[in-house]
């Protein structure tokens, strides 16, 4: 199977239509003729990720933030970006990002960790629509199969999401039923999503100060998961998606999907 196979697939399974206009989903650096020999998945290409890809034989990453994201106006020997994109091209590994076209296909999906019912659309984004008219955005709401405290959310959240830590705001004995789960970045978003659904409490991450101090305002609970930690359940879906592209191929030479196993969240605590 070819990497433009693989990456037509991705295209019409998360179609670049649905991506928001400041992105730049798709194609990053490509061989599209050369054979697959393997597939890696991870949330970002940083030169760890290429280096692994490497000494695995893996000729294809598929990343969900672009690496080429900005505008690269110059390629230069020791500029980190411009050092992937040598790494890449030296070990002929092609590179393909899946960014907000895959976050509103995927959207409902981490509803799951906290088993909430009835979910949905949270963010609703403007003049995105999918192929079906459906209405197309981030993040889901709904209701705890029972009411919950704060204090029993984050653990949930903390085995769920299989994580070291979290931050919150607000009492931990309060009790809250109305979940807002939104994967990656929605703080900025926080006035909005409680405005729109009145949520009882908020998950998300890079929540900042004002942005806690707005919900605390309206008596909700933020709980900041981390954009790597809200996001790294997102790879077992791409992954388990290219897989099944690849079986249905017939391709012979199992070719397999994994996830990078050197990636890490970059954030660490310090008690």
């Amino acid at each position: 199977m070819k990497v433009r196979e693989i990456a037509r697939f991705l295209d019409e399974r998360f179609p670049l239509a649905l991506q928001e206009k400041y992105d730049n989903a798709g194609g990053q650096v490509m061989f599209p003729d050369e054979e697959v020999r393997g597939v890696m998945v991870a949330l970002d290409c940083d030169r760890g990720v290429v280096e692994e890809a490497a000494e695995k034989s893996v000729n294809l990453i598929v990343t969900h933030h672009p690496l080429l994201f900005s505008p690269l106006k110059a390629l230069s020997a020791g500029d980190p970006r411009s050092e992937i994109i040598f790494k890449l091209v030296t070990e002929r590994v092609s590179l393909y990002a899946a960014h907000t076209n895959l976050d509103k296909v995927y959207y409902d999906k981490l509803a799951g960790v906290l088993d909430l019912k009835e979910p949905r659309l949270c963010v609703e984004t403007d003049g995105t629509v999918s192929p079906g008219h459906e209405p197309r955005g981030f993040g889901v709401v709904g209701t705890l199969p029972a009411e919950m405290t704060v204090s029993a959310v984050l653990d949930a959240l903390k085995r769920g999401l299989d994580l070291e830590y979290l931050v919150y705001s607000g009492d931990p004995g309060k009790t809250v039923g109305v979940i807002a789960l939104v994967n990656g970045s929605a703080g900025r978003m926080t006035e909005k999503i409680i405005r729109d659904h009145g949520p009882h409490c908020i998950v998300t991450g890079d929540v900042g100060y004002h942005h806690l101090k707005t919900a605390a305002d309206y008596g909700v609970t933020v709980i900041d998961a981390g954009h790597y930690g809200t996001e790294k359940p997102l790879l077992n879906f791409l992954r388990r998606e290219i897989q099944d592209c690849l079986t249905k191929s017939g391709d012979e030479n199992g070719i397999k999907a994994a996830i990078s196993e050197t990636e890490r969240n970059p954030f660490r605590l310090y008690k």
